[in-house]
C-alpha cells in the first residue's frame, strides 16, 4: 500500500515538497532559475519535455474523444 502524501511534488534540486505541480514549476523557476517549457495550446508550464509531451497527447486524446461523443 502506498501511503497518502499531500506534498507529492518534490523539487529535484532542493527536495522541497509542493502540493501541486504548478507550485513546483513556479518554485523551480524562481528559486533555481530553471527554464520551463510552455504548452502552445493552453500555456501551461512544464519542467521536462516528457511531461509537456504527455500533456499534449492527453489533451489531443481528450479533444478527439469529445468530438466522438458529439454525434
Amino acid at each position: 500500500m502506498i501511503p497518502f502524501s499531500r506534498n507529492k511534488h518534490e523539487c529535484e534540486d532542493c527536495h522541497a515538497h509542493f502540493g501541486s505541480y504548478d507550485e513546483l514549476v513556479r518554485h523551480a523557476q524562481e528559486a533555481h532559475r530553471r527554464h520551463a517549457l510552455k504548452c502552445a495550446e493552453c500555456g501551461r508550464l512544464f519542467l521536462h519535455e516528457k511531461d509537456r509531451l504527455h500533456h499534449v497527447k492527453e489533451e489531443r486524446e481528450r479533444k478527439v474523444d469529445a468530438r466522438r461523443h458529439k454525434f
